[in-house]
C-alpha cells in the first residue's frame, strides 16, 4: 500500500521508495516522480538524478542509496526472497537470476522462444529469431519485424507461417475471410527477448540495462485469435468492394467485346 512506502529524505527533501514500480516520487509533490531506470547507475552505491525543486526554482543532483538499502522487505518480497538472502547482496544480483546470467553469458546458451509448437532461438546479436530444427530457413529477421511493433505493449504482433517459420504474407486489398494457413502472434521486444545479444550488438556492457529489462531464457509466443485482430473491419470492406470490383470488370470485358477486332 502507499502508506507503508518507505521514505528517504535528502536535504531537505523526502521522496517515496516505490520498488515495485522501480521509481521514487516526492512527497509534497507527487508529479516529480522518477523513474530508476532513467537515474544514473552508480553500482553498488546506488544512484543519482537531478530533481527540481519548484519553490526555490534550482536543480538539485539527488544522491539515492540501493534499493536493497531503502526497502529490503520491499526488494525480498518483489524478487521472492527472504531478507536475509539478500543482505549483503547489490540491487544488480537481486534483480537479475545469477544463474541465468551464467548461462547466457558464460555457457553462450542463447534464449528460446516457442511459436506454435516450434521452437526459436533469439539471437540479437545477428538480428535473428532462428528456427532450432529447420534449417531451409534463416528464420525472422528483428529488423523486418520493425513494422509490426507496438509500443503500448512493446511487441511485436505479426502473421506467421507455421510450415515456412517466417512472417505471413497477407493480401490486405483482397483477404475476404480468416486466413487458414496463417496465425496471428505476438512475441516480446528483442531487447527483451535478447539484452545480453542487443547490448552486445550496440557495443554496450553486457549487463546493460538487466535491472530494468529483466533476463530469461525461455519465452512462449502468445496466439492472438484473428477476431482479436483487427481484420474483421478490412474483410468486410473488401466483401463489399467484391461485388462493386466484379460489375466493373464484366463492364471492362463487355466493352472490349463490343469493340470488334482490330483493322
Amino acid at each position: 500500500m502507499e502508506t507503508n512506502l518507505p521514505i528517504y529524505k535528502w536535504e531537505n527533501f523526502e521522496f517515496l521508495v516505490d520498488v515495485e514500480n522501480n521509481s521514487v516520487r516526492e512527497t509534497s509533490n507527487p508529479r516529480n516522480t522518477y523513474s530508476m531506470f532513467q537515474m544514473n547507475d552508480l553500482g553498488k552505491e546506488g544512484y543519482s538524478f537531478e530533481h527540481y525543486d519548484e519553490s526555490t526554482g534550482k536543480s538539485f543532483m539527488v544522491d539515492l542509496p540501493p534499493l536493497v538499502t531503502l526497502d529490503p522487505n520491499g526488494m525480498a518480497l518483489k524478487y521472492n526472497k527472504s531478507v536475509e538472502e539478500i543482505q549483503g547482496s547489490s540491487d544488480f544480483e537481486v534483480m537479475v537470476d545469477q544463474d541465468l546470467l551464467k548461462k547466457r553469458i558464460s555457457s553462450g546458451q542463447l534464449p528460446t522462444i516457442t511459436i506454435a509448437d516450434s521452437i526459436f532461438y533469439a539471437d540479437a546479436r545477428i538480428d535473428l529469431l532462428r528456427p532450432k530444427d529447420d534449417f531451409s530457413t534463416i528464420g525472422i529477421r528483428f529488423d523486418d519485424l520493425d513494422d509490426y511493433y507496438v509500443v503500448e505493449t512493446n511487441t511485436y504482433a505479426f502473421p506467421y507461417n507455421p510450415r515456412t517459420h517466417e512472417i505471413g504474407k497477407l493480401d490486405y486489398e483482397n483477404i475476404t475471410e480468416y486466413p487458414k494457413d496463417l496465425l496471428f502472434v505476438e512475441i516480446p521486444d528483442v531487447k527483451v527477448l535478447d539484452p545480453v545479444g542487443w547490448n552486445r550488438r550496440n557495443g554496450w556492457p553486457e549487463t546493460d540495462d538487466l535491472k530494468w529489462v529483466g533476463l530469461k531464457l525461455e519465452f512462449e509466443a502468445k496466439i492472438v485469435p484473428w477476431k482479436q485482430t483487427g481484420i474483421d473491419d478490412l474483410i468486410t470492406e473488401n466483401r463489399l468492394k467484391k461485388p462493386i470490383q466484379k460489375a466493373v470488370k464484366a463492364q471492362e470485358n463487355s466493352f472490349k467485346n463490343k469493340r470488334g477486332p482490330k483493322l
